[in-house]
């Protein structure tokens, strides 16, 4: 098979996204999932979540780097690759659980407080 180049690929992109139909989106929606036509790859999962950006401190950053490179390595290429942003979401999950468990308000660091 022939590899594309990029500007095809850009191109091909564009006018996809022209063709689409457009619809209304509420701020912090996410898109809709689309199935995609057979023979075509499907989505990455990450192009279907609403971006928001985070700062973090660099002691977060770096451990969060390292966890995710040593659970990459620990899984041997099974799977899905983990990202920092894959930890995010799953540390955002989690609080979420638990805050439905516990049906009340979180206990604060002090830097918030």
């Amino acid at each position: 098979m022939k590899r594309k180049r990029l500007a095809e690929l850009v191109r091909e992109e564009a006018e996809a996204l022209e063709e689409a139909p457009t619809r209304e989106e509420k701020p912090g929606e996410a898109p809709p999932a689309q199935a995609s036509p057979p023979g075509e790859r499907p989505l990455p999962p990450y192009l279907t979540y609403v971006r928001k950006e985070c700062r973090l401190r660099p002691d977060q950053l770096d451990a969060l780097t390292a966890l995710a490179r040593r659970l990459n390595r620990e899984r041997k290429g099974k799977g899905e690759r983990i990202t920092e942003n894959t930890l995010i979401r799953w540390a955002v999950d989690l609080l979420l659980e638990k805050l439905k468990e516990e049906n009340a308000s979180p206990h604060l660091p002090k830097e918030v407080q």
